[in-house]
C-alpha cells in the first residue's frame, strides 16, 4: 500500500562524484561511494552514469572481460551503442532506449563496450543486490528494446519510461528478484506530477541527469542526487526547460553486505569463495539464459536458449 496522503521529506540532496571506471573512461556516481552508506541505499548498490560524451572510433574501450557474482547489474543505454558478450557465447549489441537486466547470481564473466564505433555514448550501468537465498541462483539475462518499454503519459507534459515498478496504471516489463521501482522520467516545462512509491519501498533515490526541476519544492539540476525518508508520494515539476531524471525506490533487504570489486555477498568466507572460484575457472557453473516475458510479466526462460553447461576451466 502507499500512503498518499503524506509525502517523503528530502534526506539528502549532493553532486554525484566522478570516478574512472573499465578501461580508463569516466563516470558520475550517484550510488555508491561515499556520498551514501549501503544502509541508506539497500537494496541499490551503484548507479554509474556513462557521459554524454562524443568519442573517436576505437577511443572508447569498455569494461573488458570481467567477472560479478550476488547481484543485478542493469545497462540502461540512453543515447549511442554499447556491445556485450560473455565468457560462455552470449553476445549482443544495446541500442539508443536498450536496456539489458543482467542477473549475475551464482556468476559471470562479460566484457561491455568493445569495438565501440564513435559517436555520442550515454547511458547508466545499475547494480542491485540480490537476497542471501537467491545469490548463487543461475544467471540470466533479459533485453528489453526501446520498443518494449512501457510508456506512461498522461498528456499534460508527464511521461515515463517504466523499466521496473509502476506509474498509475502502466507497469514496467519484468518482475524483479528484489521489488524495486526503476523510472525515467521525462517532464516539460511547469508540468507537475506526483508519484505513488508503496511504502514496503523504504528506499526512494532521484538523479538528475538533464534540466531543472523541482522535487518537493526543492530545486535540483543536473547531477543531483536526492536522497528520499519516510512513506508516501513525491511531488516533481519540471524546471524553464524541462527536466528528465531516474527515480529509484525499492524495498530493502536489511542483510549483511560484504562487497569486494565485482563480487557481493553476505560474508568474508562467501567473497574468499567467489575469488577462489574465479582463479581456478569455476566462477561460470552455468550459461546464463536469456529470459521472455509472460503474460503476467514474469520472468520466464527461452525455451531456445542452450542447455546448462560445465564451467569453463580455461577462465583465469
Amino acid at each position: 500500500m502507499t500512503d498518499t496522503k503524506s509525502e517523503r521529506r528530502i534526506a539528502k540532496i549532493f553532486k554525484a562524484n566522478v570516478y574512472s571506471e573499465g578501461a580508463g573512461f569516466l563516470v558520475h556516481r550517484p550510488i555508491g561511494d561515499r556520498m551514501m552508506t549501503t544502509k541508506e541505499t539497500d537494496p541499490f548498490l551503484m548507479l554509474d552514469e556513462l557521459g554524454p560524451k562524443e568519442y573517436k572510433k576505437g577511443e572508447f574501450k569498455g569494461a573488458p572481460f570481467h567477472p560479478h557474482r550476488g547481484m543485478d547489474t542493469v545497462m540502461y543505454i540512453i543515447k549511442g551503442q554499447g556491445a556485450h558478450q560473455d565468457s560462455m557465447g552470449n553476445k549482443g549489441i544495446l541500442k539508443p532506449g536498450d536496456i539489458q537486466w543482467m542477473t549475475a547470481g551464482s556468476g559471470i564473466i562479460h566484457d561491455e563496450g568493445r569495438n565501440h564505433p564513435g559517436g555520442m555514448l550515454h547511458g547508466f550501468q545499475m547494480w542491485v543486490n540480490l537476497p542471501k537465498k537467491m545469490k548463487m541462483m543461475d544467471p540470466a539475462y533479459k533485453t528489453i528494446r526501446a520498443s518494449q518499454k512501457p510508456l506512461f503519459n498522461n498528456s499534460q507534459g508527464v511521461k515515463a519510461h517504466v523499466i521496473a515498478g509502476q506509474v498509475g496504471d502502466i507497469e514496467g516489463p519484468i518482475k524483479t528478484v528484489t521489488p524495486i521501482q526503476y523510472i525515467e522520467f521525462i517532464l516539460e516545462s511547469g508540468s507537475q506530477f506526483t508519484h505513488k512509491i508503496g511504502d514496503e519501498m523504504e528506499t526512494a533515490i532521484v538523479y538528475v541527469y538533464e534540466g531543472k526541476g523541482q522535487f518537493q519544492k526543492r530545486e535540483a539540476d543536473r547531477g543531483t542526487t536526492i536522497k528520499f525518508e519516510g512513506k508516501g508520494t513525491i511531488t516533481f515539476k519540471g524546471g524553464p526547460k524541462g527536466v528528465k531524471f531516474l527515480l529509484l525506490a525499492g524495498k530493502p533487504l536489511k542483510e549483511p553486505i560484504c562487497w569486494k570489486g565485482p563480487f557481493v555477498m553476505n560474508t568474508e568466507k562467501e567473497i574468499e569463495q567467489a575469488i577462489r572460484d574465479y582463479r581456478t575457472g569455476n566462477l561460470v557453473r552455468v550459461k546464463a539464459t536469456e529470459l521472455l516475458l509472460t503474460s503476467d510479466n514474469t520472468r520466464s526462460p527461452d525455451k531456445n536458449s542452450p542447455e546448462k553447461k560445465s564451467p569453463d576451466k580455461n577462465l583465469s
